[in-house]
């Protein structure tokens, strides 16, 4: 019985392809002799194993099929989908490339199980999309319990209205993705020191930091375990594509009380 992939899908520097749900290593299916079918995940047209000049690993149709899915894919969004791919794997999950709900629903760039069985969607969203289309795509995840994660080098309209993140994009198309912008913010509250105290300030000094960048692989490794949660406060618009750590925005929010 043929085994099924995706040209997404590749193996981790262990060697073994978690993206195919098999624990094999890569010399099993790369220029082994006799060859192993291979069959697209998406289209199931024949695959075969295949190395990059910069020496990732992926799978190649042997004839493309004019009706898969991955048709036209860029190669920035390839390299993306690599990128998270690999983050979630480093993270200690369970990685599918392309994986579509069982009724059809949506079709996941990366989907993250973890142990306990939650599901993340990855989303490489390197071409453009309208706040419509992203806002529909993110409730029927959200439908079926699932979290989703949207990822652009675009200053979009949508950016501030899921769960997303802006990247650093690369010098080169054929580059990894490495860093994300304007991500993680941190939420601090001291005693005002100033003298002479001007008349409005209350006492406490309270702000949110300017937002800094991580690597790729640190953010999804924070946000898969919970360490990082979308910073949804409504000043002065929402600002889903904050991200902060829980016990900030509890702090925020008690601090808010207080003044309340």
């Amino acid at each position: 019985m043929p085994l099924t992939a995706s040209s997404a899908d590749y193996g981790t520097l262990d060697a073994t392809l978690e993206g195919l749900g098999h624990d094999l290593p890569w010399e099993m299916v790369y220029q082994a002799r006799p060859r192993p079918a291979l069959v697209c995940s998406a289209c199931g047209f024949p695959m075969h194993a295949k190395t990059s000049a910069r020496g990732a690993r992926f799978f190649a149709h042997d004839r493309r099929s004019p009706h898969c899915p991955s048709r036209g894919e860029s190669e920035p969004h390839r390299t993306l989908k690599r990128a998270l791919a690999d983050a979630a794997r480093a993270a200690g999950h369970h990685v599918s490339v392309e994986a579509v709900a069982a009724h059809g629903g949506w079709r996941a760039d990366v989907l993250a199980a973890g142990p306990d069985g939650h599901l993340t969607a990855l989303e490489a969203q390197v071409s453009s999309a309208s706040l419509d289309d992203v806002l529909q795509r993110t409730r029927r995840y959200q439908a079926d319990g699932a979290d989703v994660v949207w990822f652009t080098p675009f200053r979009t309209r949508w950016l501030g209205q899921v769960p997303s993140v802006l990247l650093q994009r690369p010098d080169r198309p054929d580059l990894p993705w490495r860093d994300t912008l304007e991500t993680v913010t941190q939420f601090s509250a001291g005693p005002c020191e100033c003298d002479p105290r001007p008349f409005w300030h209350n006492g406490v000094h309270a702000a949110w930091t300017h937002p800094a960048g991580q690597p790729i692989s640190e953010f999804v490794d924070h946000v898969l375990h919970g360490r990082l949660v979308p910073d949804s406060r409504l000043v002065p618009y929402p600002r889903l594509h904050h991200w902060a750590t829980p016990k900030d925005i509890q702090a925020a929010r008690d601090h808010q009380s207080s003044r309340s």
